[in-house]
């Protein structure tokens, strides 16, 4: 009878272990639930965080950009004539002969400026004042200009 208990016994423990996986109580599935959430919250809170770093370094990155941008200015207005004026005459140039192409692009009879032309003057305009008057800003800030 030994072997019988043995195959009884096995079998009775293997169907045991097969039924208390899958039925569970409610306790179980509280815990189980629990651990879900424990999980999905602590999953957020590692992306809140990582989302975080990532704006310190988008802003880390602009304000770098924007620091070299001010040193190259003040390297600029460090030298002589020429490098003084290589930013001023580079953009009087561009706004002149973007201004004469405009105005003269099938301008002969009726005065009428090309949209395209528009939108380009107004991205020139943008950072024109952008870059003047906001480097300006800049730099009076921190003690540079």
């Amino acid at each position: 009878m030994g072997f019988m208990d043995f195959l009884g016994g096995g079998i009775v423990e293997a169907v045991g272990k097969v039924a208390d996986d899958l039925i569970t109580s409610d306790e179980e599935r509280a815990e189980k639930e629990n651990e879900k959430l424990k999980t999905n919250l602590t999953h957020k809170v590692e992306m809140a965080k990582l989302g975080i770093e990532d704006k310190k370094l988008d802003y880390g990155l602009v304000q770098n950009e924007m620091n070299n941008v001010t040193d190259r200015w003040v390297s600029d207005n460090s030298g002589n004539f020429l490098t003084k004026s290589v930013r001023p005459l580079t953009l009087i140039y561009m706004i002149v002969v973007l201004s004469v192409m405009a105005f003269m692009d099938g301008n002969i009879g009726d005065f009428k400026i090309n949209p395209a032309y528009i939108q380009l003057f107004q991205g020139l305009t943008m950072t024109v004042f952008l870059a003047f008057f906001g480097g300006k800003t800049i730099e009076r800030i921190k003690g540079r200009g």
